[in-house]
């Protein structure tokens, strides 16, 4: 596993995503986490905007899934929102999440730490924690490899 920490504002934000967007193949995987008001929309905000979505992408906090079919590309982004479930794994099933993770979608998912078996699944697992100065975040990015 390898392990990358910067210090970002929210421009430094938005570039990250891009970079990320710029590196997902079909079937990445980003596992989001941190407190409320950290960042974590905002990045994959960014990060589904680089892969060319325009217009309004609300948070999934209360549809807990929102897909988006990528003009330029063969697979579809799934926005996942994961604060509002209380992590049994019934609510996955209930979500579809197995078959979700089946496909060759691109996942990110909001609030991954609600379900603490996801941090063992093959992806970007970042962490994004919140500084004194209230303009930066700390962001950690783990990248866990199939099999390890």
């Amino acid at each position: 596993m390898t392990q990358e920490r910067i210090i970002l504002d929210e421009q430094g934000m938005q570039a990250l995503g891009g970079r990320i967007a710029g590196s997902l193949e079909p079937g990445g995987r980003i596992y989001l986490v941190g407190d409320l008001g950290s960042g974590k929309t905002t990045l994959a905000r960014a990060v589904i905007r680089a892969l060319g979505v325009s217009g309004a992408i609300p948070s999934p906090s209360f549809i807990l899934d929102a897909v988006y079919t990528l003009p330029h590309f063969h697979f579809d982004v799934h926005h996942m929102d994961f604060y509002r479930l209380a992590g049994g794994l019934e609510e996955l099933t209930m979500l579809g999440f197995d078959e979700i993770l089946e496909s060759s979608a691109v996942v990110i998912v909001e609030w991954a730490d609600r379900f603490p078996d996801l941090g063992r699944l093959p992806g970007l697992h970042i962490t994004i924690n919140c500084l004194e100065d209230p303009s930066l975040r700390e962001v950690v990015i783990a990248r866990r490899m199939a099999g390890v």
